[in-house]
């Protein structure tokens, strides 16, 4: 069966980011280990499950920001697709607030190449992710191509944030080579099993 409809197609590619925002959260975020000698001082088992819920809360929190620019540039290739105009970048403007001039070019070229990949799989056919993938693609260098850019454009948009963002540079550093690492391993386990 293949889906002609545009909005069905969204919903996968939607569903998509969304289960690899989930994958990557699980990435960054350490799940809190419990000690063995916890189960001797119950104290210390009830202060593990409530870092546990703690970690749950913040996979579902950095999950959810992490989709916001990805559906937000869904959104707005699907309408300029539903009514045959350019994507409009300027309602995606604010997705970061106010950002110096060399991370706002930074921002543009991520979605540049973010939006092409979008319109690309609302154009292609397939009952799947992988199927719209291998539509517009057609074979693993292609889509490895997009990946390594989409990979380079993010991240490099990602460092240009971090003077604005308070906290440690170090760490801040750290968290996003640590995002950029595991996007990067979740599009290479990807792309071996769309294209085996």
């Amino acid at each position: 069966m293949t889906i002609s409809d545009r909005e069905e197609r969204k919903n996968l590619i939607l569903s998509h980011e969304r289960e690899r925002a989930r994958k990557l959260a699980h990435h960054v975020i350490e799940k809190p280990q419990p000690r063995i000698w916890m189960i001797f001082i119950p104290i210390f088992f009830v202060f593990y499950f409530w870092k546990l819920k703690e970690y749950e809360n913040g996979l579902k929190v950095f999950a959810e920001n992490h989709l916001i620019p990805r559906s937000r540039t869904l959104e707005a290739v699907f309408a300029a697709e539903e009514e045959n105009r350019p994507v409009d970048f300027e309602s995606l403007q604010d997705l970061n607030g106010d950002v110096t001039e060399n991370a706002r070019a930074l921002r543009r070229e991520w979605l540049d190449v973010l939006a092409a990949h979008f319109r690309l799989l609302l154009a292609a056919q397939g009952d799947s992710y992988p199927a719209l993938v291998r539509s517009a693609y057609r074979n693993k260098s292609n889509y490895q191509l997009l990946c390594r850019q989409l990979g380079k454009t993010e991240t490099a948009y990602s460092l240009a944030l971090l003077p604005k963002i308070e906290g440690d540079t170090a760490t801040l550093r750290q968290i996003t080579e640590t995002m950029a690492e595991g996007m990067d391993t979740l599009r290479k386990k990807e792309v071996e099993e769309i294209f085996p």
